[in-house]
């Protein structure tokens, strides 16, 4: 069973305080109603920018699914959270996102990790993150 990270690394040609605000306050822009709990109803996600702060999807009819918490926020430097996303939500992985100034404006390393021999199996599932991450370096010019 694979237990490695997903680790996705690329550049963006704008500051690391633009690219970690279009992460964590646009990702309900970015992300793609496709990989939600119901792409018809999705109306956003939001992270509360804090420490200990919810990720949650939010839907037309009213219903919201909880994706985890925040675990380090450290503007504009990195971001990470717990993530059970098409997971079991007992045992979450993590992702880690680091902003880092380049000559080209920022290197973003993008990390999906935390798996286990109790969570590895989902693993498999997450093979959208260069779609997502595409369309989240788009936002973010």
């Amino acid at each position: 069973m694979d237990t490695s990270p997903i680790v996705h690394e690329f550049s963006l040609s704008c500051t690391p305080g633009h690219a970690f605000d279009v992460f964590t306050a646009r990702i309900g822009e970015w992300w793609n109603p496709a990989y939600t709990g119901s792409p018809e109803t999705y109306e956003t996600v939001t992270i509360d920018p804090r420490m200990r702060g919810q990720i949650t999807e939010r839907h037309t009819d009213g219903s919201e699914h909880d994706w985890g918490e925040v675990i380090a926020w450290d503007p504009p430097a990195k971001v990470a959270f717990s993530f059970t996303l098409a997971q079991d939500r007992t045992v979450p992985s993590v992702v880690r996102v680091t902003f880092v100034p380049s000559d080209a404006g920022t290197h973003v390393t993008f990390e999906h990790d935390g798996w286990n021999e109790l969570n590895a199996q989902a693993r498999g599932t997450f093979t959208a993150w260069p779609q997502l991450l595409a369309r989240f370096a788009q936002a973010a010019g």
